[in-house]
């Protein structure tokens, strides 16, 4: 089973005011912390699509292949799409989120697990009773991924019949970073 990964990190911060991914959270950029850990992972392609040279800099030298945004005004569709259009020879294209900093490999484990068990359904985490990220989409919905418009995500196509979800137990993973008491509250835990 060949997976991508498609890290997006091309948002705005607009909530926080400033680029929140470079932020600090115990002596490490918030960013950094998803980068490494897809770095670590045996996916058979790593991507990241980013407006920040800093951001992509970074990943490339973890061997992560990057990709400017330059249509990141028009929203995260254009992160799923540069993405998906620049990994090939997959089963599966696993979105990640740059702003959960406490995501674990075992969390990664468990969703492409239940993904191998039947990769044709969309599988996600369940934390607490909250579908979250990180997500693989079967290729089979790459066309249906390159249609979306201006800030739709790949939730859009996600229903009952099409999808599984697999319940983390480790609900603080499911944390992310938007805003200044966000980001308050993420500093004062110890990963």
């Amino acid at each position: 089973m060949k997976l991508g990964a498609i890290i997006m990190a091309s948002g705005f911060s607009r909530r926080m005011g400033e680029n929140k991914l470079k932020l600090n959270i115990n002596n490490k950029k918030i960013f950094e912390y998803t980068v490494d850990l897809i770095y670590k992972y045996d996916f058979k392609d790593k991507i990241i699509v980013s407006n920040d040279e800093e951001i992509i800099r970074y990943s490339q030298e973890k061997g992560i292949r990057a990709y400017k945004n330059k249509n990141a005004i028009v929203g995260k569709s254009e992160s799923i799409k540069i993405g998906i259009s620049n990994t090939q020879n997959v089963d599966g294209y696993m979105f990640f989120v740059c702003d959960q900093p406490f995501l674990s490999v075992e969390t990664i484990d468990e969703i492409v697990s239940k993904f191998k068990k039947n990769n044709k359904l969309i599988t996600y985490p369940v934390y607490g009773n909250k579908m979250g990220t990180p997500v693989i989409f079967p290729t089979k919905y790459k066309d249906e991924l390159l249609k979306l418009s201006f800030d739709e995500g790949g939730v859009k196509l996600i229903d009952k019949e099409n999808s599984q979800g697999v319940l983390i137990e480790r609900e603080y993973e499911y944390f992310d970073i938007d805003d200044k008491e966000d980001y308050r509250i993420a500093v004062k835990y110890e990963k």
